[in-house]
């Protein structure tokens, strides 16, 4: 009888021995699970001037959408509606839904309100000029050129939807601020 206690009390001990070892092993785990979580800023960011490290402060935006945002931005010039970054790669309308009660838009220069003598004629515009335009930054603006030395004279707003770049949300927005 003496035998078998002996066993048991090191069965005991070793089964204890894994308990602990077992328990410590998932506390680690819940600990870098909790680490991962993602706390997200209660501040309302201005998508317009918002940094890297605030756009990934959104929920929905981890490292690529943010670098997609601020590459967009750079390129096409300011957000003129928050609905705007669904243009943006990798933005869709669930993933704007869940950033949208953290944006908000600087207030922007409103060029729809120019006078018609104020109209930028996209024949003869320099960059700088189709920059004006919302949802026209560098790249587009030197797309709009490219094309122009490349086919001649623009003669209808329609033929930008030839210009790599611009599609019929840019066109609704610029048409009643060009002239030809």
């Amino acid at each position: 009888m003496m035998v078998k206690g002996k066993y048991f009390k090191e069965f005991v001990i070793l089964f204890l021995i894994f308990l602990v070892l077992t328990t410590a092993v998932f506390q680690k785990k819940e600990i870098v699970h909790e680490k991962q979580k993602r706390i997200y800023s209660e501040q309302i960011i201005d998508i317009n001037t918002a940094t890297y490290d605030q756009l990934l402060a959104l929920p929905g935006i981890g490292p690529t959408k943010a670098k997609n945002i601020i590459d967009y931005r750079e390129k096409n010039g300011m957000f003129y509606a928050i609905d705007d970054l669904l243009n943006v790669s990798g933005i869709g309308p669930s993933t704007l839904k869940k950033m949208k009660p953290f944006l908000r838009l600087s207030k922007v220069k409103n060029v729809a309100k120019e006078k018609v003598e104020d109209k930028i004629n996209i024949n003869t515009a320099s960059i700088d000029e189709l920059m004006k335009l919302p949802g026209i930054g560098k790249v587009k603006a030197r797309e709009i050129i490219n094309y122009r030395n490349k086919n001649g004279l623009f003669s209808s707003k329609d033929e930008l939807l030839n210009v790599k770049g611009i599609g019929p949300k840019t066109l609704e927005k610029i048409e009643s601020m060009i002239s030809f």
